[in-house]
């Protein structure tokens, strides 16, 4: 994927690299389960709008995350299975890594739980596999 920078007044989404939390760190479940703000359950096609910024985990399932482009273009950037890291950024006073959020879509490729985590939550030492945070920034 491209490097790429988000103008600062809007919303963006970054996919965590290599935070396959439930194989790397077997505890991170547990220890989340009673961190997490919200417990998001899709059916099969529906659609995720994220509820704001925040760090999200794929619980369990699998979400499609894909991008339109300009030219009305859907291209899909990644499948995100149990374990599986995204943090939504609000709107910043610097420009921010990622994708837009608003040409963004997250859908559920059968029943899918997510959980999202306190802003943050992933940029904690404690937070990933061997304490790196490595970011795949998108388009």
């Amino acid at each position: 994927m491209n490097d790429a920078t988000v103008a600062a007044d809007a919303p963006t989404l970054e996919l965590l690299r290599e935070a396959r939390l439930f194989v790397r760190k077997p505890g991170a479940l547990a220890a989340w389960e009673s961190e997490r703000t919200a417990r998001l359950r899709l059916t099969a096609d529906q659609i995720l709008h994220p509820g704001g910024p925040g760090d999200y985990v794929v619980r369990h399932g699998r979400l499609r995350l894909s991008e339109f482009l300009a030219d009305g273009r859907e291209v899909c950037r990644a499948v995100l299975q149990a374990g599986f890291c995204f943090t939504v950024h609000g709107p910043g006073p610097a420009p921010r890594p990622g994708a837009p959020l608003g040409a963004c879509v997250l859908m559920a490729l059968g029943e899918v739980e997510i959980w999202q985590l306190p802003v943050g939550r992933l940029d904690r030492p404690d937070a990933t596999a061997e304490g790196s945070r490595d970011s795949e920034e998108h388009r």
